[in-house]
């Protein structure tokens, strides 16, 4: 299975959850009660959209249905994929556009971001930009040694320390090792869990 077929396969995973949990909190009836909102704010929150984003879309619809005089909880769930979209931050510059920057990657275990530091450090060095990459994942087994091969394909510098040591130490001294060779983009990649 590759990389985006695994995505795909656990987005359709999150989402068939939210429309099970968004029929569960329907069935209870339309009622725009104290309950609907509290219901609706942790099938948020079990979906995965993160307590502060939840919080603050739950009181922004809470406030819309008051202010429109919604009728039901059917009307307000009309506004919720608006209301979820505007909770995200609008895309800024391209970080792999030239400027120096850091790039942390965090995500679920078992999504491809070693592979992905590793392919990336490799497309950014051919495009000429000097690269330096951080093993920060020392938790799993390989993941240091996975990492090494992606570095030399690259022909990049790589970080690390041994096994089970203390990851923010890791891209301390990547980030050191950054300023000291100029390198003009630092790939870290994590042990997956750090992102809960």
């Amino acid at each position: 299975m590759g990389f985006f077929d695994r995505i795909s396969e656990g987005l359709s995973r999150s989402r068939d959850k939210f429309k099970e949990s968004m029929n569960v909190l329907l069935d209870r009836g339309p009622d725009l009660d104290e309950e609907f909102w509290e219901g609706l704010e942790e099938t948020l929150i079990l979906s995965d959209v993160g307590g502060a984003a939840a919080s603050d879309i739950v009181e922004n619809l809470r406030d819309q249905a008051t202010r429109k005089a919604l009728p039901d909880a059917f009307a307000v769930l009309d506004l919720l994929n608006d209301e979820i979209a505007g909770a995200f931050t609008e895309p800024g510059a391209d970080i792999f556009g030239g400027d120096e920057a850091v790039v942390l990657f965090v995500g679920i275990n078992g999504t491809g971001k070693t592979t992905t530091v590793g392919k990336l450090a490799k497309a950014e060095t051919d495009a000429g930009r000097a690269v330096i990459l951080g093993s920060a994942d020392t938790f799993r087994a390989a993941a240091i040694e996975q990492l090494e091969v992606w570095a030399r394909r690259a022909g990049v510098e790589m970080v690390t320390r041994e096994r089970g040591a203390d990851p923010a130490s890791v891209c301390y001294d990547t980030l050191e090792r950054a300023e000291a060779t100029g390198a003009e983009l630092v790939l870290i990649d994590t042990a997956g869990r750090l992102h809960t």
